[in-house]
């Protein structure tokens, strides 16, 4: 069965609360009017067309948040921006706080960290990564006064916030498939496990033999896939290889 890919980006909306001052402020919890929440959300499976979008104007939270369930449920691995310390403790929080247990298991792919651990760059935030890598840019919100009309139930802004969140998912589906088609990024799953002798990272079974990779007591042929240019190396080391660990 072919592993399930979920690129998801959330919306949230912003704490109200009660307070004297702008600057410096130390905010306690009984100032808290109304604690901040998920707004809405957009996602994708790689290799769909359709994009999923839920919100607390169209759905009801509730509703938003069993339809998250749903998708989460449904995926082998889930693939954001930040996510790891954004969007999956974001969603769970919701789960909780509706009553609906655990999601099947899941693994994750942050492409936050998966950049921050390849490249030096100025910027990580995913408009520049982006454009850096040349597949195009976020929608420009106007800032947060689309959030205050979003919030008052302005119907254009509704639509707005759509488009932008939408964007953001699939954007973020760019960026993995631009890292992905080069060898940087893969699926945190073992493709091979599915083929006999197929690519670990994205199952294709064009793979080239290049050179050998070698441990302190064995020698194993070392692969390249052809489709996504990641390494790998045999399971089985080569006849004879094995060594007598040498003792100084």
């Amino acid at each position: 069965m072919t592993p399930r890919l979920l690129v998801i980006d959330l919306e949230t909306r912003p704490m109200e609360s009660r307070h004297w001052g702008l600057w410096g402020q130390n905010i306690g919890i009984n100032q808290i009017e109304r604690p901040d929440g998920l707004l809405c959300f957009a996602a994708q499976f790689v290799g769909e067309r359709r994009v999923h979008f839920h919100s607390q104007w169209s759905d009801g939270e509730r509703g938003m948040v069993r339809a998250a369930h749903r998708l989460l449920d449904e995926a082998d691995v889930v693939i954001g921006w930040n996510s790891q310390r954004f969007d999956v403790p974001w969603l769970q929080r919701c789960f909780a706080e509706h009553d609906l247990p655990e999601p099947s298991p899941f693994k994750q792919l942050d492409l936050m960290r998966a950049a921050k651990k390849k490249f030096r760059l100025p910027s990580f935030k995913l408009e520049f990564v982006a454009r850096w890598l040349g597949v195009g840019s976020k929608l420009r919100t106007g800032g947060f006064d689309l959030w205050q009309d979003v919030l008052r139930g302005d119907e254009l802004a509704r639509a707005k916030m759509r488009r932008y969140n939408i964007q953001d998912t699939k954007l973020t589906g760019q960026v993995y498939d631009k890292l992905r088609a080069k060898g940087w990024v893969s699926p945190p799953l073992n493709a091979a496990l599915h083929a006999e002798h197929c690519c670990p990272h994205c199952g294709s079974e064009k793979l080239q033999a290049r050179g050998y990779e070698e441990t302190l007591t064995r020698r194993y042929k070392r692969w390249q896939c052809k489709s996504c240019k990641r390494w790998s190396r045999s399971t089985h080391c080569e006849p004879g290889a094995a060594k007598l660990k040498q003792v100084a």
